[in-house]
């Protein structure tokens, strides 16, 4: 599949379903999601995410690849996208993030407890 071939505006959740679709291990390339992604954030025009901005949206999202991406970090990236064109800030979006963050520490720690039968 070709993230070309499908419409920047997808829903998250419709685009999840497709990713799932592919092959476990399918990877993009940063030139392909750097297209869709850009056509994301301006779907009106023919702007660019420029290479700042995509290692920036890499970094805010914990992303350490250099030149190929999962499925994974393609919902992540649309995910900021998606915050930065309905005008959201950065410092925004890393409020987002960090609560997600801690959401996920906090149920790892209840599982925890439940698998031991007493807190860590």
């Amino acid at each position: 599949m070709r993230l070309s071939e499908l419409d920047p505006l997808i829903s998250l959740s419709d685009l999840k379903e497709e990713l799932l679709k592919l092959p476990k291990g399918y990877c993009f390339y940063e030139q392909e999601l750097i297209e869709f992604l850009s056509r994301r954030r301006w779907p009106e025009n023919n702007r660019r995410i420029d290479r700042t901005t995509f290692w920036r949206w890499r970094n805010d999202n914990g992303i350490e690849h250099q030149k190929v991406f999962s499925r994974l970090d393609l919902l992540k990236l649309c995910q900021i996208c998606d915050h930065y064109r309905i005008d959201g800030t950065r410092s925004e979006y890393l409020e987002i993030v960090k609560k997600e963050v801690a959401k996920k520490e906090v149920a790892k720690k209840k599982n925890e407890v439940c698998e031991t039968g007493k807190e860590a």
